[in-house]
């Protein structure tokens, strides 16, 4: 069985607990590339799902959330000296609020701007919805049992990214781990993938914690790292297109050996 790895982050970021720096980044990538991966897109992906084309013999997915400019500056010059591209999500309200105050100077700003994300489509990054005002989800949902407020969320960050960008938004990601299944049905009429996100074991799922397997449906029992079952940490055609896994990196495979062992995990057949 094909197993698909696919990290996310937020791009470079020194001052967390478990700090994303540039070295780190370095690193990872060419860890992934001496090990003889190639990146992959959600396009890649659609067309293997479908069975229209077949993927690399070892394909991974590079994804981050939120229009940092740090991916911009910095991830893009490293992955691009490695051969890789990655897929961006954008919060399209973080990059409303940018362009309102008028800090566009490299120093004040901490987004990309529209610009620099049509420098990075064009150069086969793709990019994804991650709704406008980056909000918990599950409890929007809650709070609105009409749906207006997800789907005033959804449709106002797929017309941000139609006008600044002229690209229509075709796969969404999750906020932190929330999910709905009010808001997976407004997605399912708007995209062709939607993907979570792995931090820990548990998701808030429609007013419930939950279980990230049991969300994903890929039953089983927690890791000896605390995290969920290795099978529901990789894609495969098992996969439910609408409840993606990814690895954040700056938790079960932040160090080097873990991450090494999710990369090696995906060449087990």
């Amino acid at each position: 069985m094909t197993r698909i790895p696919i990290t996310m982050c937020h791009g470079v970021d020194p001052s967390r607990k478990q700090p994303l720096t540039l070295d780190r980044f370095e690193t990872y990538f060419r860890m992934a590339a001496d090990m003889g991966f190639t990146s992959i897109s959600y396009d890649d992906l659609e067309a293997w799902f479908s069975g229209r084309k077949p993927l690399p013999t070892r394909p991974i997915m590079f994804d981050v959330d939120h229009p940092e400019k740090s991916v911009y500056h910095d991830l893009w010059p490293l992955m691009r000296d490695h051969g890789f591209k990655g897929n961006v999500f954008v919060n399209t309200g973080q990059m409303e609020k940018m362009y309102a105050t008028g800090k566009m100077d490299l120093d004040s700003r901490t987004s990309m701007t529209w610009d620099e994300l049509g420098e990075l489509a064009a150069a086969g990054w793709q990019i994804g919805a991650h709704t406008h005002s980056h909000p918990n989800i599950c409890d929007l949902c809650m709070a609105d049992s009409s749906g207006d407020r997800i789907r005033w969320e959804l449709d106002t960050c797929n017309a941000c990214i139609q006008k600044n960008l002229g690209i229509i938004a075709r796969d969404f990601a999750y906020i932190g781990e929330t999910w709905h299944s009010q808001a997976e049905a407004e997605v399912k009429r708007r995209y062709r993938f939607a993907r979570l996100w792995i931090t820990g074991q548990v998701y808030w799922a429609d007013g419930e914690l939950v279980k990230f397997q049991d969300l994903a449906g890929m039953p089983g029992t927690d890791e000896a790292d605390g995290g969920p079952p290795i099978a529901s940490r990789y894609i495969t055609k098992a996969s439910n297109p609408y409840r993606l896994p990814s690895m954040e990196l700056g938790y079960f495979i932040y160090q080097y050996d873990a991450y090494k062992r999710y990369l090696e995990g995906a060449l087990e057949t």
